[in-house]
């Protein structure tokens, strides 16, 4: 199980550096394949993937190989979704109520759950999608052929 799950991500790695668009391209279709991951699509996440890429004219095989490596990363998108969404909610919200017990001692609320990941979801695709693009495009820039030469190799 493990060999087969490394070797298609080798081939989904030596298919995204041998695509013969420019790095700008191959940058902003990989992006937008994986800003939705940030969110429950529900099985409509490759749809999406594909759909955003035409709209913002990235390239669609990157978008693909993106959307399926974040389903596989889905529970862990998650977890960070909501973990982002408690530490900056409270920021803001602990500190105008501390005089509340109830927030203080348990920490939160079953009411705050969903708050907390939507918060994060839309703080993480922003800054991981704006910060994904440019490292990206900086590693397709300087390291494609010397990462393409390597994966051949092994």
């Amino acid at each position: 199980m493990k060999l087969r799950i490394f070797r298609k991500l080798k081939y989904d790695s030596l298919r995204l550096l041998r695509i013969k668009k420019s790095d700008h391209l191959i940058s902003i279709g990989f992006i937008a394949g994986f800003f939705h991951c940030w969110f429950p699509t529900f099985g409509i996440g490759i749809l999406l993937s594909i759909g955003l890429a035409r709209l913002l004219r990235g390239n669609i095989v990157a978008a693909v190989i993106s959307g399926s490596l974040g389903t596989i990363m889905w529970p862990g998108l998650f977890f960070l979704n909501y973990k982002i969404g408690f530490v900056l909610l409270s920021l803001f919200y602990f500190s105008s109520i501390q005089g509340s017990q109830e927030i203080a001692m348990s920490g939160i609320s079953f009411g705050h759950l969903g708050m907390n990941f939507l918060v994060g979801s839309i703080v993480n695709s922003i800054v991981f999608s704006i910060m994904g693009y440019f490292l990206l495009r900086f590693v397709l820039m300087k390291y494609r052929l010397p990462l393409l030469n390597r994966l051949k190799r092994t």
